[in-house]
C-alpha cells in the first residue's frame, strides 16, 4: 500500500470504529428511552418522517462520492433531530430520567465527531464542502406530548439504521480504495522492471 493511502485508511477505521460504538449505544439508549416512556407496543405506530428509508436498488447505483455525500448530510440532519428530541423532552427527562437525556446529549455527540470525520474522509477524496448547511436551526414540529415522544424513538431507530449502511459504505469505499492503492503500486513496479 502506498504511503499516501495510509492515513485514509486509518481514517475509514476510525470512522468505522466510531459507528459500531455509537450502534452499541444506541442500542442500550433506545432501550431505555422505550422504558422510560412506556413505548413497548411501539411496532403498531408508523411514524413517517425518517431519512433512512432510501430504495436499496438506488442506493446500490450510486457512486462512492454520493454515498459519502449522502452520509455526510444525514449525520447533519441527525444532529438538527436529535437536538430537536432533547429540546423537546429536555425538561421533562431531567425531572424523570437525567441518565436518559445525558445519553441523548452523549449521541449527539458522537453523531458531530462522526460527521467531522467523514467530512474529513471527504476533504481526502476531493469532494468539496457543501456551503450554505448547518445545523443551528431546530425544527419546531406541532404534535402532543406522545407524538414528541414516538419522533424520538424515531430519530433513534433510523439512526441505527443508518449507522448500518454507513458501516457498510465505509468498508466498500476502504476496499476500493485499498485495491487502486495496490494497483497503482503493482502498475509501478512493473514498470520498473
Amino acid at each position: 500500500m502506498m504511503d499516501s493511502e495510509v492515513p485514509h485508511t486509518d481514517l475509514c477505521s476510525r470512522v468505522v470504529q466510531q459507528l459500531r460504538q455509537i450502534r452499541v449505544d444506541l442500542l442500550l439508549l433506545t432501550e431505555k428511552y422505550v422504558e422510560a416512556h412506556g413505548l413497548h407496543n411501539l411496532t403498531h405506530f408508523d411514524f413517517p418522517g425518517g431519512n433512512a428509508s432510501m430504495d436499496s436498488d438506488m442506493w446500490a447505483e450510486m457512486t462512492m462520492e454520493e454515498r459519502l455525500r449522502s452520509n455526510i448530510t444525514a449525520y447533519l440532519d441527525f444532529e438538527r433531530r436529535l437536538m430537536q428530541v432533547i429540546e423537546e423532552q429536555g425538561d421533562n427527562l431531567l425531572q424523570r430520567e437525567g441518565t436518559l437525556h445525558s445519553g441523548l446529549r452523549g449521541i449527539l455527540r458522537q453523531v458531530s465527531a462522526l460527521r467531522c470525520h467523514l467530512e474529513h474522509l471527504g476533504t481526502t477524496m476531493g469532494l468539496e464542502k457543501e456551503l450554505g448547511k448547518g445545523i443551528d436551526e431546530v425544527d419546531r414540529s406541532s404534535g402532543g406530548v406522545f407524538e414528541r415522544k414516538v419522533r424520538g424513538y424515531h430519530v433513534l431507530r433510523d439512526l441505527e439504521v443508518w449507522a448500518l449502511r454507513s458501516v457498510r459504505d465505509i468498508r466498500k469505499l476502504q476496499r476500493e480504495k485499498g485495491n487502486l492503492a495496490i494497483r497503482a503500486e503493482t502498475s509501478t513496479e512493473t514498470s520498473e522492471q
